[in-house]
């Protein structure tokens, strides 16, 4: 049976190549990240470069550039209009170097609050939607926890166990001699 690998990194470490190349490979892969997350998202509309160049008025080729450029060569511009052409919205999020994974999930938090207290802002007066938004905070509470929870069932804290150690009885008195002594030292 043919081995199975479960990212591209996996196939470049199996490759018989030199390690110099395997870390370049690696590199430009690592430096590609924008731009493969951009392939993967029209391929999900099922859209082709072809068909993406014909919504933006570029060449296919221009898409194919974009597609396989290192993010940095990337301009807002570019990404604009791509994600205008497969129907999404861009945001861009600025972090400080460094910020902590909880502060990070805590800053999330507080922008779903935020929209949630925009809906709530904009059902205000219409009775039928005060109550569909009611039952959206319901759901979503009852979602966040579900995932929370499932999260927390992967951690895999297991409870230290004392060790019970039984030895030779000439052993143990020994070994009990030598802690009061060092209890009296």
């Amino acid at each position: 049976m043919a081995k199975r690998y479960t990212s591209v990194t996996d196939v470049l470490h199996s490759m018989d190549i030199p390690d110099g190349q395997k870390k370049r490979q690696a590199d430009y892969i690592k430096a590609r990240q924008l731009s493969r997350m951009l392939t993967v998202m029209r391929s999900q509309k099922k859209m082709s470069q072809m068909q993406a160049a014909e919504k933006l008025g570029w060449s296919q080729g221009r898409v194919s550039k974009l597609e396989t450029k290192e993010d940095r060569d990337v301009s807002i511009g570019d990404l604009l209009d791509y994600a205008n052409a497969l129907d999404l919205e861009m945001s861009i999020l600025f972090l400080p170097h460094g910020m902590k994974i909880v502060d990070r999930i805590k800053m999330h938090a507080l922008e779903m609050v935020k929209l949630l207290q925009r809906l709530v802002k904009l059902s205000k007066g219409d009775r039928e939607m005060e109550k569909a938004v009611h039952q959206f905070h319901d759901e979503c509470l009852s979602n966040l926890i579900g995932m929370v929870g499932d999260c927390r069932k992967s951690i895999c804290f297991k409870p230290r166990k004392e060790l019970t150690v039984i030895g030779p009885t000439q052993v143990e008195q020994m070994i009990e001699e030598e802690d009061a002594d060092l209890a009296h030292a």
